[in-house]
């Protein structure tokens, strides 16, 4: 029996080496508001350029359109924000919006 208790606790020392994320129902939710209220967004897309459409084309990659005109935005982790090791917890990120492009 105490074989089998240091058997788990190494296991699961072994596998806490990365933070574990929250499910996407949860996670994107945040993403998406983050991406809506960043500044060079709302600059990009404003009375005559709406929101037409957000569309996650990769992890941590959304596409922000608006009739012909888009813009990438990438998420990256907030290097403001330091967590303990084998932290739980959302993705503390920031928004890179890249440039809008109309065609």
């Amino acid at each position: 029996m105490t074989r089998l208790a240091l058997l788990a606790i190494t296991a699961m020392l072994l596998s806490a080496t990365a933070n574990a994320a929250l499910p996407p129902q949860y996670q994107r939710p945040k993403e998406i508001k983050a991406i809506l209220d960043d500044a060079k967004v709302l600059e990009a897309f404003n009375a005559s350029h709406p929101i037409d459409k957000i569309e996650r084309i990769e992890p941590a990659r959304y596409r922000v359109s608006s009739g012909s005109c888009v813009m990438d935005v990438t998420l990256v982790d907030d290097p403001a924000v330091k967590h303990p090791p084998h932290w739980v917890g959302s993705w503390d990120f920031v928004v890179q919006a890249g440039t809008l492009i109309c065609k």
